[in-house]
Formats: structure tokens, sequence, C-alpha cells
């Protein structure tokens, strides 16, 4: 087995039809639902984080349990749980036509408390063993916990503006210079281009410098790039089936956790490792996408 971390504000998501009657209730937030689905793939994972004192806290935390991953690191705050509001609308449903909200939608309350008091170092078990951070924000805090780890693989789930478009090139590339394995999607490609002044994947690659970067384009499939014999490829992958969605939610996610679990294996990244990552991490995006909710399926 592999280990996993993940670092940061425990979420519950709160989903909702268009009539906005609440139809379900689970543990959310890009990189939990990562770590979720990697303790269900049966890697060694552990949350490092904080919740609230509330039902909301006590579900997303269950959650996480019941899939296998250490807790021990949670704290518990008097402060509410942060809590994702997902909207699903019952027709013409796209990859981009469900809502994401920090607002409930009834009563419109900011439903996100951020910790100012997250733990920034390891378990104590793990502080000689190589672990793989899981990271969605980029706070200061994040920073702080991954450079308290010697031997650690980064490893960025890069899907929504609002957690990077506030920071300066400088710090983006203190942080992002850091990750050995990227994933980002379209939605944030253009704003990321322009803070860290490149124009195209292959430049951000160079800059970045990581192992592996990996931009997700929903049914048009994703583009892989590494480097091989000192050289930058870049391949193209496309699905060979297309799914009917129930809910997108938790796609890239799926897609992430897949890729990232072939990643920490792979003895080498080249074109037959992003042909058979891509067949395995789809079918997980497919999963996903056919039911309600964010996570993998026991």
């Amino acid at each position: 087995m592999k280990i996993f971390v993940s670092h940061g504000d425990i979420i519950l998501d709160k989903i909702y039809n268009d009539n906005l009657e609440l139809i379900a209730q689970d543990g959310g937030g890009c990189n939990w639902n990562d770590l979720y689905n990697l303790s269900l793939m049966g890697e060694k994972c552990y949350a490092v984080g904080s919740i609230g004192n509330d039902n909301e806290g006590k579900l997303a935390i269950a959650s996480l349990i019941n899939a296998g991953v250490n807790t021990d690191n949670v704290i518990i705050e008097e402060k509410s749980t942060n809590v994702m509001n997902v909207i699903i609308p019952s027709k013409d449903l796209e990859d981009d036509s469900i809502i994401h909200s920090w607002y409930n939608p009834i009563t419109m309350d900011y439903t996100m408390n951020f910790s100012n008091n997250l733990p920034v170092n390891l378990p104590k078990e793990l502080e000689n063993e190589e672990v793989y951070v899981i990271l969605d924000k980029f706070l200061p805090v994040n920073l702080e916990f991954i450079n308290n780890i010697k031997n650690k693989k980064v490893c960025l789930d890069i899907g929504h503006i609002r957690f990077f478009e506030h920071f300066t090139r400088q710090y983006l590339l203190n942080f992002f210079q850091k990750a050995d394995f990227i994933q980002l999607n379209e939605n944030v490609i253009s704003l990321l281009f322009e803070r860290l002044h490149v124009k195209s994947l292959v430049e951000l690659f160079e800059l970045l410098n990581p192992d592996l970067m990996v931009l997700t384009k929903g049914k048009r499939g994703a583009e892989y790039l590494f480097k091989e014999n000192g050289e930058i490829k870049v391949a193209f992958e496309a699905p060979k089936i297309i799914a009917e969605i129930v809910d997108s939610s938790g796609a890239g996610d799926a897609f992430f956790s897949t890729t990232l679990r072939e990643y920490a294996y792979a003895d080498k990244i080249d074109l037959e490792f992003t042909k058979k990552t891509f067949e395995l991490a789809n079918k997980s995006s497919r999963e996903v996408i056919a039911q309600v909710g964010s996570r993998i399926k026991k």
C-alpha cells in the first residue's frame, strides 16, 4: 500500500434537486473525495484537518471513517462545518450545468467556515514514511503543511479558480513548483495561464516541472504532459464510451484519484501509461456520474 494524506477543512455536500428539495447528504470536497476513493481502492489514507462540532461534521467525518480513512488527526472545533450546496437540474444536464454554491439555496446563509487552527504536522507514525499529499486549496497553511513533510510527493487537484485567483504570481509559483503531479481542468486554465504568464500547457509544464500534468476536458477526454528522455511529450486520450450524466460533481475527483494511484505505482510515465491510466480513470468517472453524489460507491 501507498500512503496518501490530505489537509484542510472537511466538507459536507448537501445535494438539492431543482425544486430545492434536499435529496442527499454526504462527505464532499475534491481532496476529501480523492482520499475517500483511494481508501476504497485499498490504500492507506489519513485526513489531517478540522470539522465543526455539529451534525454536518458528524456526517462528513463518518463518511471518511466508513471508507477506512484514518481521522485521528482531525480536530473538532466550536464552529459550523463547511457545507457545499449542490443543485442538480432535472433536465438538460451537461458537465457544467450543476450549481456548486457556498450559500444555502433556501436561506442564502453563507455555509463555509474555514478554520484558523488547522494542524500543520503529519501524524508521528508517518514522519519517516513516503507520503503522497493531496491538496485542492493553496492557502499559506497548506503550504506550511507540505513544507513540514520531508519525504513527500505533492499532488494538486486544481479544479476551481476561487482557490487561487487571489494569490500573486510569485506565491503561486512557490506553491505549484513543489508539485509532482498536477491535474487541472478547462475551467481554470485561462486564468492560470494569465496569472503565471504562460500561453500554453507546454509552457506551464516547463515552468512548474512536475512529473505528470493532466488537463481534463470532460466528454472530450484528457491531455497528459510528461517528460521522456528529457523531452516534453503530450498525449491526448478520448473516451470510447460517453456515459449519461446523473450528477457530474465527482467526475474529476474520480479521475484524479484513479490517475494518482496509477502514478504512485508507476515505474515510468510514457504513452503506455497514459493509455492504461485513461481507461481506468475514465471508467471511474463514468461510474460516479451515473449516480447522485461525488464519490465512488463501495
